[in-house]
């Protein structure tokens, strides 16, 4: 192939002239005439120059041909890797920006999935936002993903976030400061009805479904009182199914806390955590924690951010749903005679054995050791629920007078997050026979020694039994269900045992006591777990204040615990039996914790840090009906101050 020296045009083969200038072709082989020098200055007179004469042409051999490459096509080439580089690094940026935010966002929830899932909703709000006019529009078509609404503190007005900004940040009076998230308003709380109590008919359907019950003169007792429907939870029974034949419910899911029944009286038909709980993996019902989890997990450079902040607000809602809450019973008025008190609950997934968490038990604010024993005993894992039948000792009747009771269940010392929850509560003021009754054999016996422990008390329901010299005893009449049966003997720690009995089923139980310790260690133990500790080594002389000389190793045990906290201030509080009058007791209780607390200012504790209360015979541990319970309720008990 040849091309034109003259003007570069392709040749055709065989051709003598150029078609497109007229140039003469030259044959292959001849000698190539010397180049034009156009370019360069010549001495010959414009008279000697050639006039309208080409230069020949000659043909190149193809394979050897180079075409000449325009200067305007490289400096286009140029152009296009120059665009093709720039490309390339808005890509590589992009790519590492997406990467660095989904690290932020990965290192703050330590789960991709609910990062991705936060993402979405926020992307989401934000475009509603935008479409409501929350947040203005953005100069320029900004995508509103790029950037973040910005706050006018001046004029308290929101402002549109340059698109330049970083994402999670905007300009503030020409600065770059953390954006504030558009404030996003959390549903309202569940409600419960308003407390008004219904009287039972007869018919289980309406009865069962009411909120609120109230009874006077039934065919269970003089006066019964209840909050919270009998529906499982709002699960429904199996058919057939009655909760108060004894029988456990079959496992059912855990209750959402989202779905709260319309109306359910507070503190019942929901999940509850104590007030003390550190939100980690727990039971199944701590898992309604599971944004403070993750809450948790975001690191200090990212609080701010708009997904941080709205997993800490979705915390506080948890936390809000999840709260330990007083179950309200409308008492009303008592019968003119009162001579026995049963307090129903059927609880379900409370697991303080396997879990040790320790759940304190209170009406009107006052705490009911006994209540205290039973809740502490069992073991729900299921989750399961069942009826639970405590007898209300007669000290705190009075508490009953006030027409309204609140019962509260609370973990306040452990932090353990043993999630649970209460379908419903009865009071039962004067019971009738039962519907469903079973019957009881208890063995108790020393936990280290493994002998017999004789005289020792059993109390399950409202009945109560002494050991005999092997350390057995029968209890008969107990109503169908959880049962838990408490002994106690002096110089023993109490122990409590549960056992599930349905109806027309005989039971039998051993029940291990351990000796009573009041080492300082064992005093730490005791209040770290229920928030007291009790001492029955410290004497008094008989109906005076006066410290009996055994009373040191006791006495020496509590200065070494108050010693322990530094700074911190103690509740001393004196108790008695019921013998005597309520008001002589009351004055002998406070003169006692006075005492001791005079002891201990004696041996260098500041008195400002000792708070000295008498409570008489008004809190007792054990039924003052027998000489062991009455030796039981005469103790000092030691607390530390909230």
């Amino acid at each position: 192939m040849a091309f034109c020296t003259n003007c570069g045009t392709r040749l055709n083969e065989g051709s003598a002239f150029c078609t497109k200038c007229g140039a003469q072709v030259k044959a292959p082989g001849a000698p190539a005439p010397p180049p034009a020098q156009a370019d360069a200055p010549s001495s010959a007179t414009p008279e000697a120059a050639p006039q309208s004469v080409a230069p020949p042409a000659i043909v190149v051999p193809a394979a050897k041909s180079v075409a000449p490459i325009p200067k305007i096509a490289l400096a286009g080439i140029a152009i296009v890797l120059l665009l093709v580089a720039v490309i390339a690094a808005g890509f590589i940026y992009a790519a590492h920006r997406a990467k660095q935010k989904a690290v932020e966002l990965e290192s703050a929830d330590n789960v991709e999935k609910n990062i991705a899932d936060l993402a979405a909703a926020a992307d989401k709000m934000a475009e509603k936002a935008q479409k409501t006019g929350a947040i203005p529009a953005i100069p320029g078509g900004a995508s509103p993903s790029n950037t973040s609404p910005s706050y006018n503190s001046s004029s308290g007005s929101s402002a549109s976030a340059p698109a330049a900004a970083p994402y999670g940040w905007t300009l503030e009076n020409g600065k770059l400061v953390p954006a504030k998230p558009a404030k996003i308003e959390a549903p309202p709380l569940p409600k419960a009805d308003p407390v008004a109590p219904v009287a039972a008919t007869g018919n289980q359907a309406h009865d069962w479904a009411l909120k609120y019950e109230r009874t006077e003169g039934g065919p269970e007792a003089d006066l019964v009182v209840r909050t919270g429907d009998i529906n499982n939870l709002g699960f429904g029974w199996p058919t057939g199914f009655d909760p108060f034949s004894g029988q456990s419910t079959p496992p059912h899911p855990w209750p959402d806390i989202n779905k709260i029944p319309p109306g359910a009286p507070d503190g019942t038909d929901r999940i509850m955590l104590g007030s003390a709980v550190i939100p980690a993996p727990g039971d199944g019902y701590s898992g309604a924690l599971g944004d403070c989890v993750i809450a948790q997990q975001v690191p200090k450079e990212a609080q701010g951010q708009p997904y941080a902040v709205k997993l800490v607000n979705e915390c506080k809602r948890d936390r809000q749903l999840t709260a330990a809450t007083p179950i309200v019973l409308p008492v009303g008025t008592l019968p003119s005679k009162v001579d026995a008190v049963l307090v129903q609950i059927f609880a379900d997934d409370f697991q303080p054995v396997p879990m040790h968490s320790h759940f304190q038990v209170s009406l009107n604010s006052t705490r009911i050791p006994t209540f205290e024993y039973a809740i502490n005993a069992l073991d729900q894992s299921g989750p399961i629920g069942k009826l639970l039948s405590m007898k209300l000792l007669p000290e705190y009747w009075p508490l009953l007078k006030s027409g309204t009771v609140k019962l509260l269940i609370d973990d306040p010392t452990t932090h353990v997050p043993d999630g649970y929850a209460v379908d419903f509560v009865r009071i039962l003021v004067n019971p009738h026979k039962f519907k469903y009754q079973v019957s009881l054999a208890a063995h108790v016996t020393d936990a280290d020694k493994h002998t017999p422990i004789a005289g020792a008390m059993v109390t399950a329901a409202l009945e109560s039994a002494a050991t005999d010299r092997q350390g057995k005893c029968e209890l008969n009449g107990i109503p169908a269900g959880l049962v838990v049966a408490t002994a106690n003997a002096p110089g023993y720690d109490e122990n409590s045992v549960p056992v599930d009995l349905v109806a027309g089923q005989n039971g039998n139980t051993e029940i291990q006591l351990h000796r009573h310790q009041e080492s300082t260690a064992a005093l730490e133990q005791s209040i770290a777990q229920t928030g007291t500790a009790t001492i029955y080594g410290i004497h008094f002389d008989t109906d005076s204040s006066k410290l009996r000389g055994d009373s040191l190793p006791a006495l020496n045990a509590v200065l070494g615990l108050i010693n322990n906290h530094a700074g911190s201030r103690w509740l001393i509080a004196g108790h008695t039996d019921n013998q005597g009058s309520a008001a002589h007791n009351q004055t002998l209780s406070e003169a006692r914790a006075k005492s001791v607390v005079m002891w201990l200012k004696g041996h260098g504790v500041d008195v400002k840090r000792l708070d000295p209360q008498g409570f008489g015979a008004t809190r007792p541990v054990a039924d003052n009906a027998t000489a062991n319970g009455r030796a039981l309720n005469r103790r000092v008990e030691v607390a530390l101050a909230k």
